[in-house]
């Protein structure tokens, strides 16, 4: 059986998408439903949908535990609150089963521009990113006894994440595509050509973390390209796609001091896993997806 933690959520949902493209339906899905992420479960095969709660009364010792739901968000400042969600939890789940892929985030890396999986190189700058270094600790002590693959996501794009964008948690591509449509122009910071992250397409995401689990080993893993794209070049693609102007915008004042300038992610140890992987680029992915 597999259980999907954040499943009505962007790679959550992608997720079980992905697992139903391989013939897998045994799915029991984990999340708290809110409106606007009901259109992420159209489509979707799976025999139950339970809330996160309920999952800590079942039995974990014969599932693969896919677990991505947390509280996500970058700016919170409440901390009992984000570590329960976060680190607690997942304390509970790691107790109780033991074949966990876990979301992890290369935000726990920081400003560092060397980002191998070191916790020499571990800098993060805000709650969300301190519970994920948190968690990849605490999941190196059960890795004697348990499968576990941590995946440190660089900055994942795709479809399945227009609810993140009320919240302003979503990608360039998803939030330039929002604004492109609804505004007819695209909001990007002064100097967006200087902030350079490493894009991942959850296509690839998702693929990577379900053909890598047949490997029977435990980790931790970055997960990005390997090559970085401006969020002026995300701009400029989307507006030239869709007949959008750009307008150019201050940094608000709450994002300067944890927004992260450069992230590309060092993918020795990927490579090693995975092959010869040729990524989605962004350009590609635009134009199967108008």
């Amino acid at each position: 059986m597999h259980i999907v933690t954040g499943a009505a959520g962007f790679i959550g949902s992608n997720m079980v998408a992905h697992l139903n493209k391989n013939n897998i339906r045994d799915i029991v899905c984990v999340d708290t439903l809110s409106i606007n992420k009901v259109a992420n479960l159209a489509g979707l095969e799976f025999m139950d949908f339970i809330s996160p709660s309920e999952l800590l009364n079942m039995n974990l010792s014969d599932c693969t535990l896919w677990h991505f739901g947390a509280n996500s968000k970058t700016s919170s400042s409440d901390w009992d609150s984000i570590y329960q969600s976060n680190v607690a939890y997942t304390r509970e789940l790691a107790e109780n089963c033991d074949d966990i892929v876990f979301a992890s985030s290369a935000s726990v890396y920081g400003d560092n521009t060397s980002n191998k999986e070191s916790s020499e190189n571990e800098a993060p700058k805000n709650m969300y990113a301190a519970t994920k270094m948190i968690c990849d600790n605490m999941l190196i002590n059960y890795m004697e006894t348990s499968k576990i693959q941590s995946w440190r996501f660089f900055n994942v794009y795709g479809n399945r994440e227009s609810h993140k964008v009320s919240a302003q948690q979503a990608s360039p591509y998803t939030n330039f595509k929002y604004q492109a449509q609804v505004n007819g122009f695209i909001e990007l910071f002064d100097n967006s050509h200087n902030v350079l992250r490493d894009f991942i397409c959850v296509d690839d995401v998702v693929k990577i973390m379900y053909d890598t689990h047949a490997q029977d080993v435990s980790f931790i893993s970055n997960l990005g390209t390997g090559s970085t794209y401006s969020f002026h070049q995300w701009g400029e693609l989307i507006a030239d796609k869709y007949n959008a102007s750009i307008k150019y915008i201050e940094v608000p004042n709450e994002l300067r001091n944890i927004y992260q300038m450069y992230t590309c992610s060092d993918n020795n140890n990927l490579l090693d896993r995975i092959g010869n992987y040729k990524f989605i680029t962004p350009e590609q992915f635009v134009e199967d997806n108008l």
